[in-house]
C-alpha cells in the first residue's frame, strides 16, 4: 500500500474537499446533482441527472485540474516526493476503464483455460476465424476424437451456423465495432452444420473478450443427447405402452385444444367413440395375454383407418378407443367409422395361435359439433358415449350417430 508525506496527505485532504463541493446529493441512490460552469452543460435533458459514467469522467477531469493547480501555487524541493505524489493521485481518481484491453498474459491464460474447459470451447476473432479450440470443440465440430486441434484453427465459425443464429452473430459482429463493445450473449439454442453434412442441436453462449483485438469465447453444449431423452420421456408419458396409440391424458388435451380452434374458425369437429364386444368373454374364454395381442391389432386397424394426421386416436379405457377429428363433420366420420368396422371384422387372429373360428366385433358412436349445438367439448364426448351405448343396446357390432 502507497505511503503519503505529510504534505501529500494534506494536499489530498484539500483534493477531497473540493469534489465534496462539487457534488450534492445521495451517492448509493445514483441521484447526483452537479454544480456546472459557465461553459459547462448537462450530457442530457435532465440537468439535475447524470450518468455515472459522466460523473465518473469529469471527477477525474476536475481533480486532475485541482491537483496541477496546486502543484503550480506550491513551490517544492523534493521532486520525488511531488512524483510520488502525482502518481497516487492518477492511480486514485483515473481507475482503469471497463475496456480496457487485456495484454499478452492474458492471451496465454486465455489459451490455457480454453484447454482445461470441460465443454467445447473455441475463441474466434471479430471476422469470425477460429483462433483457439479444445479437443472437445474438435470432437464435437469435426466429429472425430483424435483430430488435432490445429484442424480447427482458421475456419470460419460461420460456415457452422445456420439461420436465424447465423443472422445474430453477424449482428453481434457489427456492433463489436462500436462502443461499448458487447460484453455477453446468453445461451441460445440453435442448429449446426457438421463437416460431414450432418446437423445437430446445440446450445451456444458467447462472450466478449476485450483484447487489443477483439475475441469472442463460444461455449457449445449438444443437445442430441437430451433431446433424445425429452422425446423418449415425452412417448412415455403421453403413449398406451400396450396399443402404441395415445393415452387418455393426450386425448383429452387435444379435444380441449381442437375444440378451441374449431369453434373460434367456425369448424367442425368429431368425436368417434369404439368399444369392443364381448371383451370380457374373450379374455375369459383365451386368456389375458391373448386378450392383450387383440387390443393391439384392433389399435393397428383403427389407427390405419384415419382420414388424416390431424386426427387423435387413442385408448380411452380398458378395451375403449377414442378418436378427436378436427375439422371432420358427420359424413366425415361416419366413413371413418365404416371402414373402421370393416377393418376390424376382417381380421383374423390365427397369427397370435387361435383358431380361424375366432373373430371380434366392435360398436361406435360419434357426435359432431357442426352448428353450434354442444356448448362445451365435454358435451359433445357426452353425446358421442351415448351413441354408442344405443348401439351396443341395438345388438353390437353397429354405428351410431347422435341424433
Amino acid at each position: 500500500m502507497l505511503e503519503l508525506t505529510s504534505t501529500a496527505e494534506k494536499q489530498l485532504s484539500q483534493i477531497s474537499q473540493v469534489k465534496m463541493d462539487m457534488f450534492i446529493g445521495d451517492t448509493l441512490s445514483g441521484n447526483y446533482h452537479y454544480k456546472f460552469g459557465a461553459n459547462e452543460q448537462p450530457p442530457s435533458a435532465n440537468p439535475l441527472k447524470i450518468e455515472p459514467q459522466f460523473l465518473s469522467n469529469n471527477l477525474a477531469q476536475h481533480t486532475t485540474a485541482n491537483a496541477a493547480d496546486l502543484a503550480a501555487n506550491k513551490t517544492r524541493t523534493d521532486s520525488n516526493e511531488y512524483n510520488h505524489f502525482d502518481k497516487t493521485l492518477e492511480t486514485r481518481f483515473n481507475p482503469p476503464h471497463s475496456t480496457t484491453m487485456l495484454g499478452g498474459n492474458a492471451l496465454s491464460s486465455l489459451s490455457t483455460l480454453v484447454d482445461y474447459m470441460m465443454e467445447a470451447m473455441i475463441v474466434v476473432d471479430e471476422f469470425g476465424n477460429i483462433q483457439m479450440a479444445n479437443r472437445h470443440a474438435v470432437a464435437l465440430l469435426l466429429d472425430c476424437n483424435k483430430s488435432s486441434t490445429n484442424s480447427l484453427i482458421g475456419q470460419r465459425w460461420q460456415s457452422y451456423l445456420t439461420e436465424p443464429q447465423k443472422s445474430h452473430y453477424q449482428q453481434m459482429i457489427l456492433e463489436s465495432t462500436f462502443e461499448p463493445r458487447p460484453l455477453n450473449h446468453l445461451p441460445n439454442e440453435t442448429t449446426l452444420n457438421m463437416s460431414n453434412g450432418q446437423t445437430i442441436d446445440v446450445e451456444m453462449s458467447v462472450t466478449h473478450f476485450p483484447m487489443s483485438e477483439p475475441l469472442f469465447g463460444i461455449i457449445i453444449r449438444d443437445l442430441s443427447k437430451y433431446r433424445a431423452e425429452y422425446q423418449q420421456l415425452y412417448k412415455w408419458a403421453s403413449t398406451d405402452c400396450l396399443t402404441n396409440l395415445s393415452n387418455r391424458r393426450v386425448f383429452d388435451a387435444d379435444l380441449k385444444h381442437h375444440w378451441k380452434t374449431c369453434i373460434e374458425q367456425g369448424d367442425p369437429i368429431s368425436v368417434l367413440i369404439i368399444d369392443i364386444d364381448h371383451f370380457k368373454s374373450f379374455n375369459d374364454n383365451h386368456g389375458h395375454v391373448m386378450g392383450d395381442r387383440c387390443l393391439q391389432k384392433i389399435a393397428a386397424a383403427i389407427q390405419a383407418s384415419l382420414p388424416n394426421e390431424n386426427c387423435t386416436a387413442a385408448r380411452y379405457g380398458g378395451e375403449e378407443f377414442a378418436l378427436v377429428m378436427p375439422n371432420c363433420d358427420t359424413s366425415e366420420v361416419q366413413a371413418t367409422a365404416q371402414l373402421i368396422q370393416q377393418n376390424i371384422n376382417a381380421l383374423t387372429y390365427m397369427d397370435i395361435g387361435l383358431d380361424i373360428s375366432v373373430s371380434v366385433s366392435v360398436s361406435q358412436g360419434h357426435a359432431s359439433e357442426v352448428n353450434g349445438q354442444f356448448r362445451t367439448a365435454n358435451a359433445l364426448l357426452c353425446a358421442a358415449d351415448t351413441a354408442l351405448y344405443r348401439a351396443k343396446a341395438d345388438g353390437r357390432n353397429r354405428i351410431n350417430a347422435c341424433c
